[in-house]
């Protein structure tokens, strides 16, 4: 496969009718998904996509006719997930419910907010006036009793969040710093929003669902997903960035009250994702001489040199520059768990099929740890054969400005896997 420009970026996600109606801190663009299903020598029978994130492999899988199936350990990305692959909303039905819902918050809004229990997170981004229509919005959708349009009408609700908000709400963190100009006025965009999303369904090529998405945790055994199921996977896991995707969409989840505080956050959100924080662990229970006989480090024997020597050196130069990130220990854990990640790529993965990761190098305190190569390394211990690493482009060159900065250059890379089972 011929690695170009083409592959894009996830910004092109913004200005693609589906792919837009969820505003997306990491991801990818859409335009890789279709550059390699179009250089394929035959149309891939189903998909498999182990980190689904907002839906992009498989939205695009939908788009050109191809079934999939992922996993997303999140639920409030699988609801979005879920309402961007139901093509099949009805005009008549969804007026029927807008009037619903503008009719419970004309009825409702002389409600002392109150009553509404609000979350203090989201009192101190929105003025009192659209904070009641956000939260009066949401109850009236909860009211429809209709699993399908709850999930579109929710998502609408997800990109008012974003637009309404006083200060950027994920980019990837809360932005306290800045101001929006157009703030306010919720429920405006709420119904421009979901009118758009509704236009956004006229120009999909059928209104068939074809993708299948759990939420589940892709470290474990999917018991839903048949052994050697899918000839492709198209995927791109968290990277080893100390990016808290639980801390990102925390404005969300307190929102649908599916957390109400960092414990909350912890248990329900980051146990379920790949550690790529150091906010997923505690220092304290982590043992280098325990983590070594592990099925990760014993199945790595080789490998395992390298990280402990990579370990040490992230260490001995974290108390230099008295860091107070434990990242030695975040990268063991992340290497481990990617090892698990990949056992069940290999074990849904039909024989001579192909996986494509886009992956991301990584310098923890400096040191220069081959994030790609590393994978792939690991993923050879588990029956892939060889690999290839594509480099897509230089990263990190927005941060290079910062104070105490490091110097090492960093890409981020295409791992073209093939199973030889």
């Amino acid at each position: 496969m011929m690695i170009d420009a083409n592959i894009g970026s996830a910004k092109d996600n913004m200005k693609s009718a589906i792919h837009n109606w969820y505003k997306f801190t990491a991801g990818f663009s859409y335009k890789f998904v279709d550059l390699i299903v179009d250089d394929m020598d035959t149309t891939p029978n189903c998909i498999y996509e182990p980190f689904a994130g907002c839906g992009t492999t498989l939205v695009a899988a939908q788009k050109k006719g191809i079934s999939s199936i992922g996993n997303e350990s999140q639920k409030l990305m699988c609801d979005v997930i879920n309402a961007k692959l139901n093509w099949d909303i009805n005009l008549d039905t969804y007026n029927k419910y807008m009037h619903q819902i503008l009719h419970y918050v004309k009825v409702h809004n002389d409600i002392d907010i109150l009553d509404l229990h609000c979350h203090e997170l989201l009192e101190g981004l929105y003025d009192k006036a659209t904070l009641k229509e956000l939260y009066l919005i949401r109850d009236a959708v909860r009211l429809l009793n209709d699993e399908k349009y709850e999930l579109f009408f929710n998502l609408a609700i997800s990109q008012t969040l974003h637009k309404s908000a006083i200060h950027p709400i994920a980019v990837p963190y809360i932005v306290r710093s800045k101001k929006q100009v157009n703030c306010g006025n919720a429920l405006d965009k709420f119904q421009s929003t979901a009118k758009q999303m509704l236009e956004d369904l006229n120009t999909v090529p059928h209104n068939n669902r074809l993708a299948k998405v759990y939420n589940a945790d892709s470290r474990k055994r999917n018991n839903y997903i048949s052994d050697s199921c899918c000839d492709l996977c198209i995927t791109s896991p968290p990277y080893l960035n100390n990016l808290d995707y639980g801390e990102v969409s925390k404005v969300h989840t307190h929102f649908f009250e599916l957390t109400s505080n960092w414990h909350d956050i912890t248990e329900k959100v980051r146990h379920n994702l790949v550690t790529g924080a150091t906010t997923h662990y505690k220092d304290a229970d982590f043992d280098i001489d325990t983590f070594c006989t592990s099925e990760f480090a014993v199945s790595n024997l080789l490998l395992m040199q390298e990280l402990k020597d990579l370990f040490y050196s992230i260490l001995k130069n974290s108390k230099e520059r008295k860091g107070k990130k434990s990242f030695h220990i975040l990268m063991m854990h992340y290497f481990e768990d990617m090892y698990y990640v990949l056992k069940e790529m290999y074990r849904v993965l039909k024989p001579n099929s192909k996986a494509y990761l886009i992956l991301g190098d990584s310098a923890p305190y400096g040191v220069y740890v081959p994030t790609t190569r590393i994978l792939g390394d690991i993923s050879q211990s588990l029956g892939f054969g060889d690999y290839e690493i594509f480099k897509i482009r230089e990263r990190g060159n927005k941060w290079k400005n910062l104070k105490n900065r490091h110097s090492v250059e960093l890409s981020e890379n295409i791992l073209t896997l093939k199973n030889l089972s």
